[in-house]
């Protein structure tokens, strides 16, 4: 989703972009292990965590320091620092509680078994994320299954923690990765390409069955058209992933000041989407059915197909950039289908004034369906300018 040209970022909502606050600093999840980049930095990272904690520790065995730089090197610094808080306070909490546990009563079977479930029982209490809840559990297991040790020992474990946190942070933070607009820009392009499908369903598959459907079955094109939802919901996740990724990132640049304009284009793409998704409902209750629709198929495939030319213009063609590329052939396709709706809308008020037809209905129904693909004209024709603006 191209961010070029001016206007909408500096007066945008705040509320659009998702929030990034220190509250959430222990709710975040961990992503993927992401780029063949970032899995040389997560093993250099841990490589050198292994090395610091055999020069600096004292423990026994150096385990703890490169295990949590594992588990934290994340691909962007907020995520980083979210799962390094986690993994310290966690793993500090669960080994320290361990440590004292063990050398009191030792190692069975029963004192194993009860440590696990006390571990387990604070993990649930705390409002963590799933991630930093097991920290705890899982430090005392391996505290536990080392056996007990000296008091230098145990605190040299905690120590460990914090120096594999310290250069799983330095790691990320030294050279930060770059935001990467790509997967927010590829699932606007998905979620476009699925609306412009749907709408070429519903234009071809509404009043063309040759039969009276019963009440409760419904047109192929519904079924597809609940697949915007998942489309529209990957796309907002992108728009957080990439919000995420800008947050205390010294190199987040450019990405960082348009995320006020993307999250407007993406609130502009998911109204056209509900819009769409509203379309395909009531073309499905007034189409092939009982009621005999003022708007006919014909004329309501017509102005739907120039709905989807029109979003090819404005948004770009199936596979492209959502992006208008000519904004003044966007604005004469967009008149050419205002001038058509307006027409036949008039039309059926006439209609509606001078007829009465029992039992024929469908009026207020037509007319309910144009006003709907006028909407999205409208929005289609606000996202274009946005590109030109």
């Amino acid at each position: 989703m191209a961010a070029s040209g001016k206007g909408a970022t500096a007066s945008a909502d705040p509320d659009l972009v998702p929030d990034v606050a220190l509250g959430d600093l222990l709710l975040q999840r961990p992503s993927g292990l992401g780029s063949w980049h970032h899995l040389v930095r997560i093993g250099l990272a841990v490589t050198a965590s292994w090395l610091i904690a055999d020069y600096l520790s004292q423990s026994q065995f150096t385990l703890f320091a490169p295990i949590t730089t594992l588990m934290v090197v994340q691909s962007s610094p907020w995520s980083t620092l979210s799962l390094s808080t986690q993994r310290v306070l966690g793993t500090g909490t669960g080994v320290l509680l361990a440590s004292l546990w063990v050398n009191l009563l030792g190692t069975t079977w029963w004192s194993f078994l009860i440590a696990v479930m006390i571990a387990l029982a604070i993990a649930r209490l705390l409002p963590w994320s799933l991630t930093g809840q097991l920290q705890i559990p899982l430090a005392v297991v391996f505290v536990l299954a080392m056996g007990a040790g000296s008091l230098q020992q145990d605190l040299w474990r905690v120590l460990d923690v914090i120096i594999g946190g310290a250069v799983g942070l330095a790691a990320v933070y030294i050279y930060p990765p770059r935001p990467r607009r790509g997967p927010l820009e590829r699932a606007c392009e998905q979620y476009r390409d699925a609306m412009i499908d749907v709408l070429q369903a519903v234009g071809k598959g509404s009043g063309s069955l040759g039969v009276v459907l019963p009440p409760e079955d419904l047109h192929d094109y519904v079924q597809v058209s609940r697949g915007l939802r998942a489309k529209s919901d990957a796309a907002r996740s992108a728009l957080a992933d990439l919000a995420n990724s800008t947050a205390f990132n010294p190199r987040a640049g450019t990405a960082k000041a348009g995320l006020s304009r993307d999250a407007i284009r993406l609130r502009r793409l998911s109204a056209i989407g509900l819009q769409i998704r509203g379309v395909t409902g009531a073309a499905n209750a007034l189409y092939d059915r009982d009621l005999r629709p003022w708007l006919t198929p014909n004329q309501f495939s017509k102005v739907v197909d120039d709905l989807a030319g029109l979003a090819r213009v404005c948004l770009g063609a199936e596979g492209a950039a959502v992006r208008c590329e000519d904004v003044v052939a966007a604005q004469t396709a967009a008149q050419s289908l205002a001038d058509t709706i307006n027409r036949l809308a008039d039309e059926l008020v006439a209609m509606h004034a001078q007829t009465v037809v029992a039992g024929q209905g469908g009026a207020l129904e037509s007319i309910g369906l144009l006003a709907r693909l006028e909407y999205i004209r409208g929005q289609l024709v606000a996202l274009a300018s946005m590109d030109h603006g």
